[in-house]
């Protein structure tokens, strides 16, 4: 069976690509999520899956396998990125948006930031959305800025959480990144005072919102500004 690099997700309303959270040694396998909280360490939604569905580990080689497959430098010929290209070109549900990652993390490490780059040129009608926690490594978090910041298909949220300090969420805002908190439904502003949006996906629980939602984690595509938004706990 050929494996496919986009699953769908009726919760978010779109298609997704994975990686491994944690290392899998029998299999060569390192996990991706190197940037994480404490926080999310324990909190993240996705440990429960582990539990639920035994085979969740080889999909992982699978997905991560695929990933690294991918090219660095445009190349349109190249199996993988073409695999991505055919399936969002024949799919039948929604392909305007899309998120890296749904499990893991996106950009682990420079290759990564180049293996977006790749995907957002050759996949130019879909906006690709991109939670990460790569603003906590400092030198990666510059390259962002300076690769992938300008891509107009690309949708950047910086993760953050109750272990986010105040001084972290200024150098966030100061640096034009958009945000994207859960942890406390108590908080609801940033550190400037800025009121958060509050995710409708979450707080109204609208199944399959991301999908079609004009503000929030899309509104620095869609009306053009920095946007802070609220999750509420899983």
């Amino acid at each position: 069976m050929v494996h496919k690099p986009l699953s769908w997700y009726e919760d978010i309303g779109m298609f997704g690509i994975n990686r491994p959270i944690n290392d899998i040694p029998e299999h060569n396998i390192l996990g991706s999520c190197i940037h994480k909280t404490s926080f999310c360490d324990v909190t993240c939604y996705n440990l429960k899956l582990y539990k639920i569905y035994k085979n969740m580990k080889d999909k992982d080689v699978r997905d991560e396998q695929f990933w690294q497959s991918l090219p660095t430098t445009y190349d349109i010929h190249n199996e993988s990125l073409s695999r991505i290209v055919m399936q969002i070109q024949r799919a039948k549900k929604q392909t305007e948006r899309a998120r890296f990652m749904t499990r893991g993390e996106g950009i682990k490490d420079i290759q990564d930031i180049f293996r977006i780059k790749v995907i957002c040129k050759a996949t130019p009608d879909t906006i690709w959305w991109l939670p990460t926690r790569v603003w906590r490594d400092t030198k990666l978090k510059k390259l962002v800025e300076e690769i992938l910041f300008p891509i107009k298909n690309l949708s950047i949220c910086a993760s953050i959480d109750p272990t986010t300090t105040k001084k972290e969420e200024q150098m966030l805002i100061d640096d034009k990144w958009s945000t994207m908190f859960y942890g406390d439904d108590h908080k609801t502003t940033m550190s400037d005072n800025t009121r958060q949006f509050k995710c409708p996906k979450t707080h109204k629980k609208i199944k399959g919102h991301c999908g079609d939602c004009k503000a929030g984690c899309f509104g620095q595509r869609v009306i053009d500004r920095q946007t802070h938004v609220h999750l509420s706990q899983h």
